[in-house]
């Protein structure tokens, strides 16, 4: 009677703390199920749909089946969209991995000064990309005057046509978001830094271990989490390409700056095709989520 008694309090101890559970997060729960998991379940649904984003009177919605994701693989258009995003991830990852690494060890050793280049390189992030898209703009001018080309022309190089051309465009919006986003990157690698022993260093130069070896067989090791949260955040945040595009180029030219978000918001707001984007939006949050899988599985397993 009396475990009876112990088991059923206990599981009334248990629900009572699952119930109080449930209500603390419910502030966060519940946006998060409005504003993105009943979204995106609906983007699902209108994916297989002629969905428009303001439905024309008597046009009832029909279900097309697979016809939006057949457009979207046999689309030139979105072909390129998709080939872009790609290039842009794959000029923009390795350098703020390996820069932000670099950075993250020169302000970590107590030098003079170096409190004030933390704040240096942090101080991008807490700019708006819509800000830091316009200023970046007048860097880039493509006439004789344009900051960029003005110091080209000091060394006797022609000025040239930067976000106008298509060779050079998604180079300068990658360059930008390179100059925006590193301070953040630099500033998480920095903390797991510190949560290094200086322990570790010392046996490393008592061994006969030089830095290039205390780096790569101490510092290396120990960020090892560290890294993985920032190469998985920074290829999905570079995915996303989207403010910069509009902003700076919108797509052109000739599509060489479309991306994957901004395709998905011409064809559903500006084309009024919500089928057709909500396609794009399931592709590509199943491309990021297999990249992400990916990354955590190799990075992340033990050796």
């Amino acid at each position: 009677m009396k475990g009876h008694l112990k088991t059923g309090g206990r599981r009334g101890l248990r629900d009572g703390q699952t119930r109080t559970a449930w209500l603390f997060c419910a502030p966060a729960l519940i946006p998060i199920t409005l504003f993105v998991i009943l979204p995106f379940c609906m983007s699902i649904f209108y994916s297989f749909t002629n969905r428009m984003l303001v439905q024309k009177a008597g046009k009832a919605v029909d279900f097309v089946g697979l016809k939006n994701f057949i457009r979207l693989v046999t689309n030139g258009s979105a072909q390129q969209a998709f080939i872009n995003t790609g290039i842009y991830a794959l000029l923009v990852v390795p350098v703020i991995v390996i820069l932000g690494i670099v950075l993250a060890v020169l302000v970590n050793n107590s030098l003079k000064g170096v409190k004030l280049f933390r704040t240096i390189y942090f101080s991008p992030q807490i700019i708006t990309m819509t800000v830091v898209a316009i200023v970046w703009s007048f860097i880039f001018s493509p006439g004789p005057d344009g900051l960029m080309n003005s110091a080209l022309r000091a060394f006797g190089i022609q000025p040239q046509a930067w976000l106008q051309d298509s060779k050079w465009a998604l180079f300068c919006i990658a360059v930008m978001y390179i100059w925006q986003s590193l301070g953040m990157q630099m500033l998480i690698i920095l903390g797991g830094l510190q949560f290094i022993s200086e322990d570790l260093y010392e046996a490393g130069r008592m061994d006969g271990c030089n830095a290039y070896q205390r780096f790569w067989y101490i510092t290396v090791p120990m960020l090892k989490n560290t890294l993985v949260y920032v190469l998985i955040s920074t290829t999905i945040n570079t995915l996303k390409l989207f403010t910069q595009v509009y902003v700076l180029t919108g797509g052109g030219p000739k599509g060489s700056t479309t991306s994957v978000i901004y395709l998905l918001y011409k064809s559903g707001f500006v084309n009024n095709q919500l089928g057709y984007s909500s396609a794009i939006a399931v592709v590509f949050f199943l491309i990021v989520l297999t990249i992400s899988l990916i990354q955590n599985k190799v990075l992340g397993r033990d050796d």
